[in-house]
């Protein structure tokens, strides 16, 4: 069995440090993703990013003359700035000294069509987020990180953090995750002081804090809101919130088979919301920045948010009143799980380096970028969660954080699972995400019904997949699951 210790990191922060989307590959993160903080010291852990950029490239020293021109793209508009300006930093230092230019590009939603497109005609950048790491790589458009020393360290260093789905495929490296996305509940402080509300630490608490909320709002404020419209709503909105009452989110880790009934009992807490009339009118269509500006207007008692929001709520939808991050509620308070948070997708490189006999050059900037230098400084600025955790926490000045970003930050309250293995699975008719919108939605008379089809289509093309070698089970299941889930408080 393939043993990985993505689901037993903690960060170990003092205080209660509590929660867009680039999750693991062919899934949403992961919240998705990135959906976007983990814990450990591996090979070469402790190097400073100076020693990190010599293991790399201290082989070959280049002539300063002959400089490399590297490309990266990135659809991470969040953290752009801070990593414009380091990617400036390395260009003035490290790679003018080493003969490298690294050219980075940022893409909004066009993003993976514009990518195929100069993947495929050979004209792609160097270093790139990817989502089908699979399908790249079969292809021969990416190379394995085995066939370049100046990556070795990388490799061992964040190995117990990366598995198949993740950065890992058919037993190479292509990439390894680079971040975590934590997610929760945001409340507006305001409202609840206003109608004399405690935060719900159970669904039952959350339905009848939504319903004061509602009835109090005089048809302007409502008690919760859903984004259905947001491509990761399934995700976000429905499987991480289950999880928190029962251990998993769709697929069993323990078992190794799809068990979508877990989530009937969640179902029916989001109904109960909608039957109460607390739920945010016009949620079926609602995207994601319609809810948060909502939200930010004060018209949003509880919305589900992601550790991203944390700049979110003070630059693109500013909050005029105090909000405060909570973890999702739980069924029963007394037994609750952690929330598994998304793993951004692995940054993965062109074969043309390689071919082109450059890749040692490609190695050097990865070092850097992979570095405890810009793990702090992206933590600093609170806009990324290191995967490394407490590691990299432990280096940053946290004084003048915001409380909510250290809530989102603290790994005893979520935790890294494996991936699914939905992206080697050939779904007919339906997706899961198809049947969640059409419940959400009223247009399934047989919610119970819906779910059991579901385990039953996803569990067969499993099997499929099994037989056909697209999919090892062992890289999914860990008997241990359970336990390293338990809410730890």
């Amino acid at each position: 069995m393939k043993r990985k210790k993505l689901l037993s990191i903690l960060l170990g922060v003092s205080m209660m440090i509590s929660v867009t989307a680039c999750g693991n590959a062919g899934q949403t993160e992961s919240a998705a993703g990135s959906t976007g903080g983990t814990a450990a010291e591996e090979a070469g852990g402790q190097e400073s990013a100076g020693t990190e950029q010599e293991s790399a490239g201290a082989s070959q020293t280049s002539d300063p003359a002959q400089v490399q021109k590297i490309t990266m793209w990135s659809n991470d508009q969040h953290d752009q700035a801070i990593i414009d300006e380091k990617i400036q930093q390395f260009n003035e230092t490290i790679g003018k000294e080493k003969g490298i230019e690294v050219e980075y590009t940022v893409y909004g939603s066009d993003y993976y069509s514009t990518l195929d497109v100069a993947v495929s005609a050979g004209e792609g950048p160097d270093i790139f987020k990817c989502n089908k790491i699979g399908n790249y790589s079969e292809a021969g458009y990416i190379m394995p990180w085995e066939e370049e020393p100046g990556l070795q360290p990388l490799i061992d260093r964040f190995a117990q953090y990366n598995a198949s789905g993740y950065g890992e495929f058919g037993g190479k490296t292509y990439g390894v995750p680079i971040r975590v996305t934590t997610y929760g509940i945001a409340c507006n402080k305001e409202i609840f002081e206003k109608n004399n509300l405690e935060v719900p630490e159970t669904w039952d608490e959350m339905r009848e804090c939504a319903k004061v909320i509602t009835d109090n709002g005089g048809g302007q404020t409502y008690g919760y809101a859903l984004a259905m419209g947001y491509g990761s709503y399934n995700y976000f909105y429905v499987n991480l919130p289950n999880a928190a009452s029962v251990g998993d989110e769709y697929f069993n880790h323990t078992t190794g088979k799809y068990n979508f009934a877990g989530v009937s009992g969640f179902f029916g807490h989001l109904q109960d919301i909608i039957d109460d009339g607390s739920m945010f009118p016009g949620f079926e269509t609602m995207d994601g920045d319609t809810a948060r500006a909502q939200f930010s207007a004060g018209n949003i008692g509880m919305i589900g948010v992601m550790s991203s929001d944390v700049t979110t709520f003070k630059n693109q939808f500013p909050c005029s009143f105090e909000w405060e991050m909570i973890p999702y509620p739980a069924r029963d308070a007394s037994d609750r799980y952690k929330e598994p948070v998304g793993v951004s997708m692995s940054y993965v490189i062109s074969s043309k380096g390689k071919e082109a006999g450059y890749s040692d050059k490609v190695a050097e900037f990865l070092n850097y970028l992979y570095s405890d230098e810009l793990f702090v400084a992206t933590t600093e600025a609170q806009v990324d969660i290191s995967i490394l955790g407490e590691e990299i926490m432990s280096q940053a000045a946290t004084t003048d954080m915001d409380p909510n970003w250290l809530r989102f930050s603290d790994m005893d309250y979520f935790c890294i699972k494996y991936p699914n293995p939905d992206s080697d699975l050939t779904i007919e008719g339906d997706t899961f995400q198809d049947v969640y919108n059409k419940i959400l939605s009223g247009m399934v008379p047989d919610v119970d019904a819906a779910l059991a089809e579901l385990d039953e289509k996803y569990n067969a093309a499993l099997d499929a997949a099994v037989a056909e070698g697209k999919v090892n089970l062992d890289d999914y299941i860990d008997p241990d699951i359970s336990e390293k889930m338990k809410w730890v408080k």
